[in-house]
């Protein structure tokens, strides 16, 4: 009987293995370490501006986006008007929430059925770090410009517990690991402005990017198993009333992650 049932368990085993989830337990920051930076119009004539803004960020992580993940970030940044070229740069720090569902994770070898186990827990991270981006602004009507082309880019450093969850954890309990706990991105992207006659603005950016990490700063299951480029997707609503702009984005990234971030954007001082 015992030859018959080791038999039946391999089996199952095999059978079950396309049903089996994988797991990526990457860095926070994917696709969303650059949310939105306003800088005034070339039509304000405004040649240099501060503001302080804050944002809140929902969204999901891992496979099948189970993971939930909720953060809060401020910023201060500086923005300049050059001519046909504008630029901002600035800081930030995020504390957010991480909640890791539970995971029963067997060894893709169906020779050895070891397996990992991650409870559902959750943890606490942070990040700090600079964001900076510079465009080609091209006029349009009526006082509204195009920002044709813009490059992005940021460096974000982490801490907290998930960090240390992930730095931890055996190289075969998920498909991929994030080791680092510093993250670089760099991107493109285009953003249309328009304003009304009362001096209202409202505009759509999208952008595009990638993380700069190289591959080896992460874990494999499997040699062959990369998630690289890790890419993210920004679409942006933003809109303007004097010195407060406010913003919707929605982020999407190839690395398991996804999020929506409300924030303002407030600008120093008078006009």
């Amino acid at each position: 009987m015992k030859p018959k049932l080791n038999l039946f368990l391999a089996g199952m085993i095999f059978s079950c293995s396309g049903c089996i989830e994988s797991a990526h337990f990457l860095s926070p920051t994917n696709a969303a370490s650059n949310p939105y930076h306003a800088v005034p119009l070339k039509s304000d004539s405004i040649k240099g501006a501060t503001y302080f803004s804050s944002l809140v960020s929902l969204g999901g992580a891992n496979d099948a986006w189970r993971d939930n993940v909720y953060a809060f970030q401020a910023r201060i940044h500086r923005s300049n008007n050059f001519g046909n070229l504008q630029a901002y740069y600035g800081a930030n720090l995020s504390i957010g929430a991480y909640h890791i569902a539970e995971y029963y994770n067997y060894d893709h070898n169906y020779y050895d059925t070891s397996n990992y186990h991650t409870y559902a827990t959750n943890k606490f991270f942070g990040w700090y770090g600079f964001n900076g981006g510079l465009n080609l602004v091209v006029p349009t009507r009526h006082g509204g410009e195009w920002r044709a082309i813009g490059i992005e880019t940021s460096v974000q450093k982490e801490f907290g517990s998930y960090y240390h969850f992930r730095k931890n954890l055996p190289d075969s309990a998920a498909d991929a690991i994030f080791k680092k706990n510093i993250t670089g991105t760099a991107g493109i992207y285009t953003d249309i402005i328009g304003k009304s006659r009362h001096g209202a603005q409202f505009g759509y950016k999208m952008g595009i990017g990638f993380m700069l990490n190289p591959e080896n700063n992460y874990a494999h299951v499997y040699n062959q198993n990369t998630i690289n480029p890790v890419t993210y997707f920004s679409n942006t609503f933003h809109f303007t009333k004097e010195n407060i702009t406010g913003f919707v984005q929605i982020n999407l990234s190839n690395s398991y992650a996804g999020n929506i971030q409300f924030g303002i954007n407030y600008r120093l001082g008078k006009k």
